[in-house]
């Protein structure tokens, strides 16, 4: 039988799940700042939305590792707290997030990007991106077969060429 403080400990762990959503969000705006990001790519852009918010949305987005649509529909529909802590007071349609990934310069991302990993002193990751944004085991059967390998190899010559390396500096 769950007692008092055990209900307690689940609501806890509910409000630290939204929470890093929202710090991350914050450090975003903090890395925005620090690199001099503009709030609006022009004085006559539409202000619904800000650079800073598209550019949050879209690391969360690629953080929960969902599609534009199911990240807007399923998930920020239900989101206030971080919808808040954003300062979005509507939400966005699925297509003004595809729509920003199209036009906004690469540089620019590449900016907030090395900002943040700066800010959290991350060490020692590999990073590879591409343009869809998922990671490689996320690729549908279809892509697999147009480029006539198996997905789950490709990572484990990956994975054995990293051993390989690491055991001779070892």
């Amino acid at each position: 039988m769950k007692t008092k403080e055990d209900n307690s400990k689940g609501d806890d762990d509910l409000r630290v799940r939204e929470s890093r959503y929202i710090r991350m969000v914050k450090a975003i705006f903090h890395v925005c700042r620090r690199q001099r990001i503009p709030v609006y790519s022009s004085k006559y852009s539409r202000r619904d939305f800000t650079l800073w918010q598209h550019i949050a949305l879209i690391a969360l987005m690629q953080r929960m590792r969902k599609s534009y649509r199911e990240y807007v529909d399923d998930f920020l529909s239900v989101a206030d707290r971080l919808l808040y802590a954003l300062g979005i007071t509507k939400l966005p349609h699925f297509t003004t997030l595809e729509k920003f990934m199209l036009r906004v310069p690469s540089a620019l991302l590449e900016r907030v990007l090395g900002g943040f990993v700066y800010m959290t002193r991350i060490r020692g990751q590999v990073f590879a991106p591409d343009s869809s944004g998922f990671s490689l085991h996320h690729a549908s059967p279809y892509y697999v077969l147009r480029i006539k390998r198996d997905a789950l190899s490709s990572m484990r010559k990956q994975v054995r060429l990293k051993e390989k390396k690491e055991a001779r500096r070892g």
